[in-house]
């Protein structure tokens, strides 16, 4: 009997401590705000609106629970409840700027344009406000529906001030530079906008246009290329595809030319901006260690119902990380006392070197419009070349490029200092020494 009391003891102690194991832990209201706001940012709104519904429990009167909170509403699609907490949270904390861009997204897809301007522009006028582009951006997207394109472009110029980045705002200044037949400049602007955003097809899809129209035939190539890859089976994508195929057609009636200044295609190597920091350029990024994720992402640059952005991280959840700095470049060329650039060339002591790198800024079927662009940038102390090369495409072309440098590290220096200068992007080609 001694022995069967002692067993069933024994028996008890084990089934008390897989019944104690089996509790969930007592979450902390930070913690359960922190799990709330990963499932935001993965899309995983039922989650996100348990814990952070559980957060607030624990911790009433919160503004950046109240804002997560209405973030998670506004995803799940109900925008009353998004907004009464969104109204909550500025209750709280009346100087709060992301809160007030939300609203004011709100409002605008509810057609109140005033309150909706009113929570833009106290959003944009708060000097405290991490990421007042957006803002900036909103109030632009309310005048242009309005009508007022005028003042819409300062918003949007005042949007790429505070971030040079940002794509959507760069696609905004082309397409109102386009409608006034401004056609360079809204080329340049969508330029901007392709570089910063990879992935806006529109900005390619306006970019490739403009520039197969201005006779810069890879650089058009390229975009419209771009564009069916990241829309495919849309209108954009179709349109890209009729441009593409006229060059296909100019390429197949244009006499292939044999200049000899051809060069094999076996001994060109483009190098990519990612070969460039793995292999020429120490390139450092800011640490994310123990940051935060965001509540959520950045809406889609073009989404059926409004492009405005609507929701950012809460500014007290996340820290805000620096602006990457520019690569440091070994070997690169000192502006002189004009601040022209100074571009090195090969000196006889360098023959002995297996390759070269030069800089090729773009490709024209039309070799004034070549000329043109290589007179722009002698006037501003590039030392540029015109080339006839054969494309395996667009068949014959005219292209720009400037004098070879020894290094890879000069050439990224030359294309950070031609930025600002061309359209699209620049490439740099590997070639052998002669």
């Amino acid at each position: 009997m001694r022995r069967l009391a002692l067993l069933c003891v024994a028996f008890f102690v084990v089934v008390s401590g897989c019944a104690t194991t089996s509790q969930p832990p007592t979450r902390s209201a930070a913690q359960l705000q922190d799990m709330g706001e990963k499932c935001l940012a993965a899309g995983e709104t039922a989650g996100a609106l348990k814990y952070l519904t559980e957060a607030a429990e624990k911790k009433p009167n919160d503004a950046v629970i109240e804002y997560d909170l209405a973030l998670a509403y506004d995803q799940r699609g109900l925008q009353d409840k998004a907004l009464s907490h969104l109204q909550n949270a500025l209750k709280i904390k009346p100087a709060y700027p992301e809160a007030l861009n939300t609203a004011g997204y709100i409002y605008a897809t509810r057609g109140q344009f005033e309150l909706a301007r009113g929570a833009f522009q106290k959003a944009l006028d708060d000097p405290f406000y991490k990421t007042p582009q957006f803002a900036a951006y909103n109030l632009g997207r309310l005048c242009e529906k309005n009508g007022d394109t005028e003042r819409a472009m300062l918003y949007y110029q005042q949007a790429v001030k505070f971030d040079e980045h940002y794509g959507m705002a760069w696609l905004r200044i082309g397409q109102i530079l386009e409608k006034s037949r401004r056609s360079d400049e809204a080329r340049h602007a969508y330029g901007n906008a392709v570089r910063a955003s990879p992935d806006l097809a529109e900005a390619h899809l306006h970019f490739g246009i403009l520039s197969y129209l201005a006779g810069d035939l890879e650089a058009a190539f390229r975009s419209l290329s771009r564009v069916g890859e990241i829309a495919p089976n849309t209108d954009m994508a179709d349109e890209a595809l009729k441009y593409l195929e006229k060059l296909n057609a100019a390429a197949q009636t244009r006499a292939r030319s044999h200049a000899s200044s051809y060069i094999p295609p076996g001994a060109i190597e483009v190098i990519s901006n990612e070969d460039l920091r793995r292999q020429q350029i120490n390139v450092e990024l800011p640490s994310r260690a123990g940051q935060k994720p965001a509540p959520t992402a950045e809406p889609a640059p073009f989404p059926a119902q409004d492009d405005m952005v609507k929701s950012e991280p809460a500014p007290v959840q996340q820290e805000v990380p620096g602006e990457t700095e520019a690569p440091v470049v070994k070997e690169a060329p000192v502006p002189n006392d004009g601040g022209a650039p100074v571009q090195g060339g090969i000196s006889k002591s360098d023959e002995s070197q297996p390759y070269r790198y030069m800089v090729q800024v773009g490709s024209f079927v039309d070799r004034e419009k070549a000329e043109e662009i290589k007179t722009r940038l002698e006037r501003k102390g590039y030392r540029a070349v015109i080339k006839t090369l054969k494309h395996r495409v667009l068949g014959k072309i005219f292209v720009i490029q400037l004098q070879p440098v020894n290094s890879a590290s000069s050439a990224a220096t030359l294309m950070t200092q031609l930025s600002g200068e061309t359209e699209g992007e620049p490439v740099i080609i590997k070639v052998p020494s002669r």
